[in-house]
């Protein structure tokens, strides 16, 4: 198999048909049709079933076309770093980030970086943290940023910092007068918005003292939390950096030593690093 057969795949599995993907091609019917036959024949099974209205992947269709787009990803990705040798810099650093922040610490190491080594450019991955970790599995980025609870069975890490959480919102959900801090025993008739996987931690700790507590919305994301509570839907449970892409919310710091997010700088186990990523990670 080839590039030019993968890209063919991508386009027909994205536009629907063979028809809408080869004009996404800038070419016709015929030779997209021939590139996903000896595609097939390649492979020795069917990859595609032709409905009568959209294409639909089989499942080793499938599987084929998430390595696809991770080879059409990195293709992309090393094509760009060529320009950049072109134009007299050292590559790019493929990176995952947390969309929900990461706090001054990380942006002070990376001027700090930026400093020694300014022809090295950055190419940026949202997503949280287990998006992330997948996408260090598969390598598809070199590097990630992201936040504690997460498995560490296939990373290696640096712990860049350590902050406790912060319970966000409007002034009207908070007792008065506001207190300079809280406890979780204080949250307990409060409608919380929090991240679904530190739920169970908090609960954890709740249930060794005879409480719980209500969590009115889950998610994925902190920012996601931070919108519900700019709406006066409940107080958002978030790590203290966060704080910052809140606007005009109060803070309160939660007193609870359980709640201790660190951020971590993780590269996949066992993964030779290419220059750019590893004097990143040695000198980070």
């Amino acid at each position: 198999m080839n590039l030019e057969q993968l890209n063919c795949l991508i386009a027909v599995v994205e536009e629907g048909s063979i028809s809408a993907g080869a004009r996404r091609l800038n070419l016709t019917q015929p030779p997209v049709s021939l590139q996903l036959q000896r595609l097939e024949a390649q492979c020795g099974v069917r990859l595609l079933e032709r409905g009568s209205r959209k294409i639909r992947l089989t499942e080793a269709g499938q599987s084929l076309y998430d390595t696809a787009k991770r080879i059409q990803s990195l293709t992309l990705a090393a094509q760009e770093d060529m320009k950049n040798f072109q134009l007299g810099k050292k590559g790019s650093l493929h990176l995952g980030m947390i969309s929900s922040g990461t706090g001054e610490h990380f942006f002070r190491g990376v001027r700090y970086f930026i400093q020694r080594y300014p022809k090295i450019s950055f190419q940026l991955y949202e997503g949280n943290t287990y998006q992330l970790l997948d996408a260090l599995e598969k390598e598809a980025i070199d590097l990630a940023v992201i936040r504690t609870p997460f498995s560490h069975s296939r990373v290696d890490r640096k712990v860049l910092c350590q902050e406790s959480f912060c319970a966000v919102g409007v002034q009207e959900l908070f007792p008065s007068p506001l207190p300079d801090a809280l406890s979780l025993e204080a949250l307990q008739n409060l409608a919380l918005l929090g991240y679904r996987r530190w739920e169970r931690i908090i609960q954890e700790t709740c249930r060794k003292r005879d409480f719980s507590l209500y969590f009115r919305c889950l998610a994925d994301d902190a920012r996601s939390c931070l919108q519900w509570a700019q709406a006066g839907l409940g107080i958002a449970l978030v790590p203290e950096s966060v704080v910052s892409l809140s606007h005009g919310l109060i803070a309160v710091p939660v007193e609870e030593a359980a709640l201790a997010s660190q951020v971590c700088l993780v590269r996949k186990k066992g993964r030779p690093l290419h220059e750019t990523a590893r004097l990143f990670w040695t000198n980070y």
